[in-house]
């Protein structure tokens, strides 16, 4: 008779999630997700898989309670341009203050030798799609019109993958600010 399982999948995978998130699939060992977890190797395994398994179950996790957290915010239907802008600049302090220091799990991924396993790529090519359409969205109920808010929809997403990597390398806060202030100019010139 197999023994029932003793331990919360949730829980383990949000710690595996973690430790994926600060050390990056290449630096993560199967020991680290054990201690991380508390979870036996063996239990690992025969709910999650291997480490690659484990690691798109993580991005999955992430993409999941993440996104909706730091980004919730372009669901708003009456979205303003100046609402828009607050959303990036509170961002931005996040930054700047080290709050997000982990920087974003996606953005680490991409430079993780790991992109190159294509159910990782498929599934980072789908939250850029997925940031895009968000954006795309937001601006369009900002009252700007659809090919210009594609437009900036894909430019500010590539700001934010940016504010994100410059969060993991901690970069100086003045950077940040400068770097954020200038790519706001774009979207400034859509506020009333």
């Amino acid at each position: 008779m197999a023994r029932p399982r003793t331990f919360e999948p949730e829980a383990a995978l949000n710690a595996a999630m973690m430790v994926f998130w600060e050390k990056g699939f290449s630096e993560t060992s199967y020991d680290d997700l054990v201690s991380a977890t508390n979870v036996s190797r063996k239990g690992l395994y025969t709910v999650f898989g291997d480490k690659e398994a484990l690691f798109l179950a993580a991005l999955k996790n992430y993409c999941r309670k993440m996104i909706p957290e730091m980004f919730g915010v372009l669901q708003h239907h009456d979205m303003t341009v100046p609402e828009l802008i607050q959303m990036f600049q509170a961002l931005t302090g996040r930054v700047a203050d080290g709050e997000l220091a982990k920087g974003c799990f996606m953005a680490n991924t991409a430079a993780d030798e790991i992109i190159t396993k294509p159910e990782v790529k498929a599934a980072y090519d789908r939250f850029l799609k997925t940031m895009i359409s968000e954006f795309d969205g937001a601006f369009r109920r900002a009252g700007i019109e659809e090919a210009e808010a594609h437009r900036l929809a894909i430019y500010y997403n590539g700001v934010i993958q940016s504010l994100q990597l410059m969060a993991h390398s901690r970069t100086d806060p003045d950077i940040v600010h400068g770097f954020m202030d200038t790519a706001l100019n774009e979207l400034r010139k859509y506020a009333p």
